[in-house]
């Protein structure tokens, strides 16, 4: 259990939009094209494009902070935090979708279900299970502890 951190961050899984790339370079040969042809005006639409498409290919590429785990409880990145003693019916659900198997992390704090696929995110199934554990058998024994020094 003190292999664990105090707190942990983990991130979404970075996206394969490699559709973004290869549109981004398709593009890249219409400007050259239309540049040779001297039609400056769509040659330089197409660079514009092309910049565009290479930038949201790069943009989407890296990792992003989506949870936040400690003793304490837990945040999903942009709203607020919440502990643990609010957090029920935490659990990872398997879920089958035309013969694809994936698994989702399911809690529920203050009444609103969050649901978070496990495949989007940079972390294992049985990596977050062991996670969850630890840091709710640490908050588990702080609860223990303050009502002993009461």
């Amino acid at each position: 259990m003190n292999e664990v951190p105090e707190h942990t961050i983990i991130y979404t899984r970075p996206t394969d939009h490699l559709l973004l790339l290869l549109g981004g370079l398709g593009t890249s040969l219409y400007m050259i094209f239309f540049l040779i042809q001297t039609e400056y005006f769509l040659g330089f639409l197409f660079l514009s494009l092309s910049i565009f498409l290479i930038y949201k290919y790069i943009q989407n590429a890296k990792p992003q902070p989506k949870l936040i785990l400690s003793q304490d409880g837990i945040q999903v990145i942009g709203q607020p935090f919440v502990s643990w003693a609010m957090v029920h019916g935490l659990q990872i659900r398997p879920d089958i979708k035309k013969n694809e198997y994936s698994e989702i992390f399911v809690f529920t704090n203050n009444g609103r279900i969050q649901e978070f696929p496990i495949n989007k995110l940079s972390i294992t199934s049985w990596q977050l299970e062991r996670l969850l554990e630890n840091y709710q058998e640490r908050f588990r024994g702080s609860q223990e502890l303050e009502e002993e020094g009461l």
